[in-house]
């Protein structure tokens, strides 16, 4: 194989994606959460909401999937490395995190729990 740059091949695959599925969305949104992924702000209701990066990273994975329930293991696959070793409550510790952050003091609450089978981001309770 060729030596090649990260950044030319990073540049190449947003280039396909644009070229087979139009311009990506920069934008996610779930009733009043919405999430600019360009500029990595999270506002509900107008409000700013302050995330640290790990936090983030686990919103934005349950808005690219909304309303599509994700266990645990899924979770802990996308959003902490390959050397993590699950078995542990990390999950539910920051699902409790966003709760807090996002739901609290809302009339509709966002983030839900799906007995024995892990979490999900809908509008709809």
């Amino acid at each position: 194989m060729k030596p090649f740059s990260f950044e030319e091949l990073s540049a190449r695959i947003r280039a396909m994606i644009r070229t087979n599925h139009g311009t990506a969305k920069s934008e996610l949104a779930v009733g009043d959460l919405v999430m600019d992924c360009a500029t990595k702000r999270v506002t509900r209701g107008g409000r700013e909401i302050t995330l640290s990066a790990r936090e983030y990273a686990l919103l934005e994975y349950l808005m690219h999937n909304v309303g599509i329930t994700l266990s645990r293991e899924q979770i802990e696959d996308h959003i902490w490395n390959y050397d993590y070793e699950g078995g542990t409550n990390v999950v539910d510790v920051y699902i409790s995190y966003l709760r807090r952050k996002i739901d609290s003091g809302q009339k509709k609450k966002l983030i839900h729990t799906v007995r024995g089978r892990g979490y999900v981001i809908r509008e709809d309770a």
